[in-house]
């Protein structure tokens, strides 16, 4: 009988100082996040598909287009196909880099998604293509720092990070699907946004 209630007991102590663990690493998080710089990009590592980690401050020099997701999200799949026509437009381009984080927490469910797609209107499509690195939050998920850095509330959501690692746009205009052939108002802006800044840091470069 002492047996059992000591081994309770010590199961009880073991649960405590779990949890008191569990809070000291999210209060580290949340103290981290707020210590950065926030005209800059968050610092992520996350892994790719193959497990390899993957680094924000790889790169630097580069424009980033940052590109949040998460499986069945409907407003995701509806903007699939003029995000890739964006990531096709500028393949050519090595100053321009996209990238898209998945914010499931769950990393099969992610994998799944990238090689079968999803479902929309009995039509499937494809969020992303290799155009783009992938990359995942799991086992996080939306509760991943980053997504609290940037303020964000839901998907789709997009973050323009300069060649410094500097934040040009938090929320720029969106690029909505062609109509009749005509490329949207929001693609436009999206891509008109993006050429002023390799413009405008191309004749920095030369001034110096």
């Amino acid at each position: 009988m002492r047996t059992n209630k000591w081994r309770l007991f010590m199961l009880g102590i073991l649960i405590f100082l779990t949890g008191t663990a569990f809070q000291t690493i999210s209060a580290t998080e949340k103290l981290n996040t707020t210590q950065l710089d926030s005209a800059m990009a968050y610092p992520f590592e996350l892994k790719d598909r193959n497990g390899k980690l993957i680094r924000m401050s790889d790169f630097k020099g580069k424009v980033v287009v940052i590109d949040f997701w998460i499986n069945r999200c409907a407003p995701c799949l509806a903007l699939s196909e003029p995000l890739a026509k964006i990531r096709k437009y500028y393949e050519s381009n090595k100053d321009v880099v996209f990238i898209d984080i998945n914010l499931d927490d769950d990393v099969d469910v992610w994998k799944n998604c990238l090689d079968h797609g999803d479902v929309l209107k009995d039509r499937t499509y494809y969020y992303t293509d290799s155009l783009s690195i992938s990359l995942s939050t799991a086992p996080k998920g939306f509760y991943h720092p980053i997504t609290s850095y940037y303020n964000m509330k839901g998907v789709p959501r997009w973050i323009i990070i300069g060649k410094e690692g500097e934040i040009l746009e938090r929320n720029p205009p969106r690029p909505l699907p062609e109509k009749n052939g005509i490329e949207s108002a929001g693609s436009l802006r999206f891509k008109a946004l993006i050429n002023e800044y390799l413009l405008s840091s191309s004749k920095k470069a030369k001034v110096r």
